[in-house]
């Protein structure tokens, strides 16, 4: 099977022998990049998923979907990512993460999805769902207590859905962004207000 049809599972499972010793995530940006964004963005999505406690999950990994999000907003062929945050080293905790669980959990998903509902996945639809991936990943990466899960999970159906061609997998996922987000405002606002009470005391 040509690497650019198989499924996204298939290539995470063989990330640690793809990326070099002590790699980067600039390293793992390189060995997906020949893929679309979609592939990139279910790959990481999975730390804001599955509990990985000592991964840099909010901030590192919301940033990267930023921007592998803005890529898709501008329609840009293969995401970049900034020197800075490119140079951050990914632990041997952060790969097994990726090839183990993540590859396990990309598995049960991927039974699901086939090429459907192309009226869904036209180019303006997909820079417009550029935005919504910007949204999720600005989530993630702000500290909300338990705030990461369900906007990373729309952030890996919408991945899968692209990679896999498959317009209900992400019209789900915007589905689900709406719901993160509601989610998202509650927990903040919830967050706020323990904080104000614990100071006024």
């Amino acid at each position: 099977m040509n690497p650019a049809q198989e499924p996204v599972s298939a290539t995470l499972s063989q990330i640690g022998a793809i990326l070099p010793p002590k790699p980067r995530l600039r390293d793992l940006f390189d060995a997906l990049g020949e893929r679309a964004s979609g592939m990139i963005l279910a790959v990481i999505a999975i730390p804001a998923v599955v509990p990985s406690p000592g991964l840099p999950v909010g901030m590192v990994f919301g940033a990267a979907l930023v921007l592998v999000a803005m890529g898709m907003v501008f329609g840009a062929q293969k995401p970049r990512l900034p020197t800075l945050l490119g140079k951050v080293r990914l632990s041997g905790n952060a790969i097994s993460l990726l090839e183990t669980r993540g590859t396990a959990l990309l598995r049960k998903l991927e039974r699901h999805m086939k090429p459907r509902a192309a009226g869904l996945l036209t180019a303006p639809l997909v820079r417009a769902l550029g935005l919504v991936g910007v949204l999720m990943g600005v989530l993630i990466a702000l500290p909300i207590p338990f705030g990461n899960t369900l906007p990373g999970l729309s952030v890996l159906l919408m991945g899968l859905g692209l990679a896999a061609r498959d317009g209900l997998a992400v019209l789900g996922s915007v589905i689900l962004a709406i719901v993160a987000t509601g989610v998202s405002v509650v927990l903040g606002w919830a967050g706020y207000w323990a904080a104000a009470q614990w100071i006024g005391q």
